[in-house]
């Protein structure tokens, strides 16, 4: 008894029996809590051996990567590098307005790599003299062996007016007059050439232009080179192919009118337009019933890239 009052053994006994529940639950809670931090930190060490094995991965592609042809930079390409120009002469003869084509093959000894294209036309003017007894004389022009420009954009003289008959009488007075005739006397350069470029790499096949480009975009100015876009590799043993399109025949007669002078109404011939400039005798004189002269505005079109090659060793590679 507690105080004259009889002791609850049931009510004690309950007591008891929810504080050691409480107890076990407490201990259930607390091995539970260390379960999960347990789980916690085997998370946190394969996380962190998972870092150490993507840093390694990393380390390596670092090291390594340059080997590998789907990531190689061409600054990555072993070898020596030395400035190169690849180029390649076309003909264009006489009276040609059809495509002409010339390759240059990339040797073995290292891929090359063009930075800048340019190109240059060499005038290679000869005409052929008929004297009046049938003997004739080859000669050279004026501008055989001088580079031309190989598109008019750049012709400031376009269009210069010309009013009058030129004619010029060689000393004392006598012999054959010199005519420049205002109605086929050309303003434009003589040898100078307009045409279409395609070019075409053989190996890759990738275009580098979806029409033919005018040799106007081939060059700045009138014969600086033409910085490339971006860097463009061609592999050892490729092909690069040239097409190109003259857009008129060289030195045309286009427009020159002819047949009315006097004492010989066949003068001025069609073809005279740049005697003057080449150093051709043209006279108005009688008796003349044909051209004495023939002309062979020949040329020769050297194109291509201005770059460096990666000189490698025999058998060495770049991939």
């Amino acid at each position: 008894m507690t105080n004259g009052r009889p002791i609850d053994l049931n009510g004690l006994m309950g007591a008891v029996r929810q504080a050691n529940t409480n107890a076990a639950q407490a201990l259930q809670a607390l091995e539970n809590v260390r379960a999960q931090n347990m789980d916690l930190r085997n998370q946190l060490v394969a996380q962190a051996t998972s870092l150490r094995e993507l840093a390694g991965a990393v380390s390596k592609v670092q090291v390594y990567g340059g080997d590998n042809p789907d990531i190689q930079r061409i600054e990555n390409i072993p070898g020596r590098r030395v400035p190169f120009d690849y180029l390649v002469d076309i003909p264009i003869g006489p009276q040609i307005t059809s495509v002409q084509q010339g390759t240059i093959t990339i040797s073995q000894e290292g891929p090359f790599v063009a930075v800048a294209r340019f190109a240059t036309f060499l005038s290679q003017f000869e005409f052929e003299q008929t004297d009046a007894v049938g003997n004739r004389t080859r000669f050279n022009g004026r501008s055989f062996g001088r580079y031309r420009p190989i598109h008019s954009a750049w012709d400031l003289n376009d269009g210069q007016i010309v009013s009058e008959v030129t004619q010029s009488v060689p000393f004392p007075g006598t012999g054959d007059a010199h005519v420049a005739s205002p109605s086929n006397k050309s303003p434009f350069r003589s040898m100078e050439t307009d045409m279409r470029i395609k070019f075409e790499n053989a190996g890759s096949s990738y275009p580098r232009s979806n029409i033919e480009v005018p040799s106007t975009f081939w060059t700045r100015s009138i014969v600086d080179p033409f910085e490339l876009g971006a860097l463009d590799f061609f592999e050892r043993g490729e092909v690069l192919s040239f097409k190109v399109l003259p857009l008129h025949p060289n030195n045309p007669a286009f427009g020159n009118v002819f047949g009315f002078g006097a004492p010989n109404v066949l003068f001025p011939f069609p073809d005279s337009q740049w005697d003057t400039v080449e150093g051709i005798l043209d006279p108005n004189v009688a008796n003349v019933t044909a051209d004495p002269i023939v002309r062979a505005p020949s040329g020769i079109l050297t194109i291509g890239f201005h770059g460096y090659r990666i000189i490698q060793t025999p058998g060495a590679g770049y991939t």
